[in-house]
């Protein structure tokens, strides 16, 4: 890596320089750049805040701002940093509490890759500090008010680059996932269950609207228990209007505060009162439960690939190994809702757990290396020798569970049963079988979601 890309990456004071160069040119003033800080999550895209001075030009003053640009992570399927400032200034005409939209930079000789910069909004987006807030009517009502405008906004030459979709919503989301679980190096039969049930019970077609199409808890902004922005909109895009819906209130989105169905803040009274009100249309409640179904699956599907880039792309990142390992409570939570209408009992024989790939020695190999490296050389004396000493135990646990022999046959067995679903030929004691292996591998991984 150059020292120049090294300061792109870092945003040390040389690419700094080369955004104040950037700034000035663009108001015809001079400019000052402080305060630059990277914000939290972001895995596919990086947010950093800064504060901006500008002297004469067109935007004298200091402004509170956001720069939005690509993560090394990034994924294909996500809008680029010019198409999603498109969006973003779509959704602030649209009357949809944004983050004000300022100046987009195509120019690579910048920072490296497209960026830009919008208006800071103030308060926090943490699901987990949301939902211990407590119920929130209002601010569920807003998030209903909000979706509402942006399912208002209309097809034009500004957004042409988004394609609206040939098939239904429903039959185009259960084409792709079955294509990204073909891709995989597994089988899922308890997926494919879900898939079967969602094909079986899609909805009649609608026009679709513009979607937001990651609209939940965590993406949006909270200040004072009001909502002050929707973020992240990279994902955006031509859908039934149920499927924002389905996300938002999906039960993997509630960060534990599962009575309040609307992101773990407020009821579906609240939402709809806010969205019917603001949109004059009714939305069908009865198709909410399918749409979590689909949300459940979709989630299910990333996070499967999010695991297969630890095991098949050679990405040692702890956070990609320990994504696979949610697929079990959100396969319970999908068999849950498609259980049979006369389920068989669970069987009697017992039922070994499935455990997600990356497992067992690939876990303990990422964690060690924390241990050892990342943690160990920021300690020193007695804690140093303890955290190489777990490490090493970590070692000799992980080369034992790596001769453990693999059953082909469960393999084979589960492929059959996943093709069997696929075909539209799962059974009731199909769905009993399943629910038993992923409540099995759930005592071991997260006993908690069994509750």
């Amino acid at each position: 890596m150059s020292r120049n890309d090294d300061a792109v990456r870092n945003m040390d004071r040389d690419a700094i320089k080369q955004l104040e160069v950037w700034l000035a040119r663009q108001s015809g003033g001079r400019a000052q750049v402080r305060d630059l800080k990277q914000l939290s999550g972001g895995a596919i895209q990086e947010n950093w805040k800064l504060t901006l001075d500008l002297e004469g030009g067109d935007w004298p003053g200091t402004h509170d701002l956001v720069l939005r640009k690509d993560a090394p992570s990034n994924v294909a399927v996500s809008h680029g940093r010019a198409e999603e400032f498109a969006i973003l200034k779509a959704a602030h005409a649209a009357g949809v509490k944004v983050p004000t939209p300022c100046v987009l930079c195509e120019d690579i000789s910048v920072l490296g890759m497209p960026f830009f910069l919008m208006h800071r909004a103030g308060g926090t987006a943490a699901g987990h500090r949301l939902a211990k807030a407590g119920d929130n009517p209002g601010l569920a009502e807003a998030l209903g008010r909000n979706l509402a405008r942006i399912h208002s906004i209309k097809y034009d030459g500004a957004l042409s680059f988004i394609k609206k979709p040939d098939e239904a919503s429903a039959t185009t989301s259960i084409i792709d996932y079955r294509a990204h679980l073909d891709a995989l190096p597994d089988d899922h039969p308890a997926l494919e269950w879900g898939l079967a049930w969602l094909e079986a019970n899609a909805p009649d077609p609608v026009a679709p609207v513009f979607c937001h199409r990651d609209y939940r808890t965590g993406n949006y902004m909270v200040e004072d228990g009001e909502l002050t922005a929707i973020l992240d909109w990279e994902f955006a895009g031509w859908s039934d209007p149920m499927e924002d819906v389905g996300w938002l209130t999906a039960k993997c989105w509630r960060f534990g505060a599962v009575d309040r169905d609307v992101g773990g803040i407020g009821s579906l009274d609240a939402f709809f009162a806010g969205y019917e009100a603001e949109s004059g249309q009714t939305l069908p409640r009865d198709q909410v439960g399918y749409w979590q179904v689909m949300a459940h699956m979709r989630w299910a599907v990333i996070a499967l690939q999010q695991g297969d880039r630890f095991v098949s792309g050679g990405e040692r990142n702890l956070e990609l190994a320990l994504t696979a390992h949610i697929v079990p409570e959100l396969a319970l939570e999908i068999l849950r809702q498609t259980a049979p209408a006369n389920p068989a009992p669970a069987p009697t024989n017992p039922v070994q757990a499935v455990r997600p790939a990356p497992s067992l020695d690939s876990l303990l190999g990422i964690a060690r290396d924390i241990v050892r490296v990342d943690l160990a050389n920021v300690l020193d004396g007695d804690a140093k020798y303890k955290a190489l000493m777990a490490a090493n135990a970590m070692a000799i646990v992980s080369r034992q569970i790596a001769t453990l022999n693999v059953d082909e046959e469960d393999i084979e067995a589960r492929a059959a049963l996943a093709a069997k679903i696929r075909a539209g030929e799962g059974s009731a004691e199909d769905h009993a079988l399943l629910l038993a292996e992923v409540e099995a591998t759930l005592v071991e991984s997260n006993p908690r979601a069994l509750k």
